[in-house]
């Protein structure tokens, strides 16, 4: 007799396997997230806003300047991006936001590819396309001209390069994705050395050593030649060599003076003294860095009691994309209950997949075997790196988005593990990997990998 539990997973696995499953699940992603630009108009409010502002200022010629005077403040991955594309298109918002929607479109079939390989499982895939296309804040981001997408998308396709394509030339495009994501996010610099230090555990022998080390100097060196020419327009323009941005000073400031909560504060006294203006901004974010090592020199104790508070604004909550709908959508009171409904089922959505994302940790000792190592780790890294400089500086929702499609990856490897709970299923359940993706990703961690585990997914 079949348990009520065999029959769902009979069911579930049997959907999953259709060959429909990829693209439906692909045009339920387009689908809702184009419904969003175009059913509620958004205005641009906020970090969005300036974005915009600055956007236009590139895309009109007139460089990268505030009030008609150059500035760093602002990282300009983003702004360049979008200047970029009003240059050739025209500055309107909509133009932003379908270039929002082809980056995660872009990002449904990185997070589809990576998620194949790392974990050598079709169903886990699959599984992950579908959670990240009805994850609900993810969704919402969408018509938001905010840095996270742009990012996401960087990331997620340096990474695809640099985990699983050799040779020099993707090492390079890697380099670059990776410098442009660190004009975006300046902490952006040191994820490629994490990778390249997981790339060299395997220690398949001197040639493939090599082979790793030229590769990652080879990603650094494009990745410098992305911040030379900005750090040398900074040089020009502002008289120092700012690498990426003059707000790295009060961003440590805002984490870290006496009223500080945990997440970004800047009503305090102390900011003030930063004398912040822009004609004068690289000697105010040096003020700034300044006053914010003194007061953690002079208060090593309150320091260490705002981490838990910082960890707790990093993680705690989802859907803080609710609070540019509540101030850019002229109609949110009267559909107010409506979007208090979504973010609260959006909450739910999050916590289980951070709980799943933590099960797979406990998961993760006993299937290392089926997994492509070292690459299983990144995710891992990548948010323990995150969350660490969150406890220096302050915590936000924000700066868990790009961390969610790895979390995601790491849920429907859990899920994908009840699916493939009992022995006796049948074995064409889930599309296997190709030959050549085989091929493939025993070339790239040069570990076995079972061929079959549970007579479902087959690497």
């Amino acid at each position: 007799m079949h348990s009520w539990g065999d029959l769902l997973r009979a069911v579930v696995t049997g959907v999953i396997a259709s060959r429909y499953f990829i693209p439906a699940c692909f045009a339920l992603f387009l689908l809702l997230r184009l419904a969003l630009i175009l059913l509620i108009p958004v205005t641009q409010e906020s970090d969005a806003a300036q974005y915009f502002r600055l956007a236009q200022s590139i895309g009109a010629g007139a460089g990268y300047a505030e009030h008609g005077m150059p500035t760093a403040y602002w990282p300009v991955g983003y702004p360049g991006f979008l200047g970029g594309l009003f240059a050739l298109f025209g500055a309107h918002a909509l133009v932003g936001q379908l270039a929002n929607l082809t980056l995660a479109a872009a990002s449904f079939f990185l997070v589809l590819g990576l998620t194949r390989r790392i974990f050598q499982s079709e169903t886990t895939a699959r599984v992950a396309v579908l959670l990240l296309a009805l994850y609900p804040n993810h969704i919402a981001y969408t018509p938001l001209l905010l840095t996270e997408l742009f990012f996401t998308f960087l990331v997620l396709g340096g990474c695809w390069l640099a985990m699983f394509r050799s040779g020099w030339r993707p090492a390079i495009i890697a380099g670059l994705l990776f410098g442009v994501a660190t004009l975006v996010k300046p902490q952006t610099l040191l994820l490629p050395a994490m990778l390249i230090l997981l790339g060299l555990l395997p220690r398949s022998g001197r040639r493939d050593l090599r082979r790793r080390l030229r590769n990652g100097l080879l990603l650094y060196l494009a990745l410098a030649a992305v911040l030379v020419p900005w750090s040398a327009r900074n040089l020009l323009v502002l008289g120092s060599p700012i690498v990426v941005s003059t707000n790295g000073g009060v961003n440590l400031l805002i984490g870290n003076n006496p009223s500080a909560d945990g997440g970004y504060l800047e009503d305090d006294a102390l900011l003030a003294q930063r004398r912040f203006s822009l004609a004068d901004q690289v000697a105010a974010d040096q003020r700034a860095k300044a006053l914010a090592t003194q007061w953690i020199a002079g208060h090593p104790r309150r320091f260490l009691e705002l981490m838990p508070l910082k960890a707790l604004r990093l993680w705690g909550w989802d859907g803080e994309a609710d609070w540019s709908y509540r101030i850019g959508f002229a109609n949110y009171h009267e559909f107010a209950n409506v979007f208090r409904g979504v973010r609260a089922a959006n909450q739910v959505y999050y916590f289980g997949l951070l709980a799943l994302f933590l099960a797979s940790i406990a998961m993760l000792p006993g299937r290392l075997t089926r997994l492509t190592v070292p690459w299983i780790f990144f995710g891992y890294v990548f948010v323990l790196y995150t969350t660490l400089i969150s406890l220096i500086v302050f915590g936000a929702p924000r700066f868990h988005f790009p961390l969610m499609p790895w979390i995601i990856m790491y849920a429907s490897w859990v899920v994908s593990e009840w699916l493939l709970h009992r022995a006796d299923a049948p074995s064409a359940v889930a599309r296997p990997l190709s030959d050549s993706a085989r091929r493939d990703a025993r070339g790239a961690v040069q570990t076995p990998i079972a061929a079959d585990h549970r007579g479902l997914d087959h690497a």
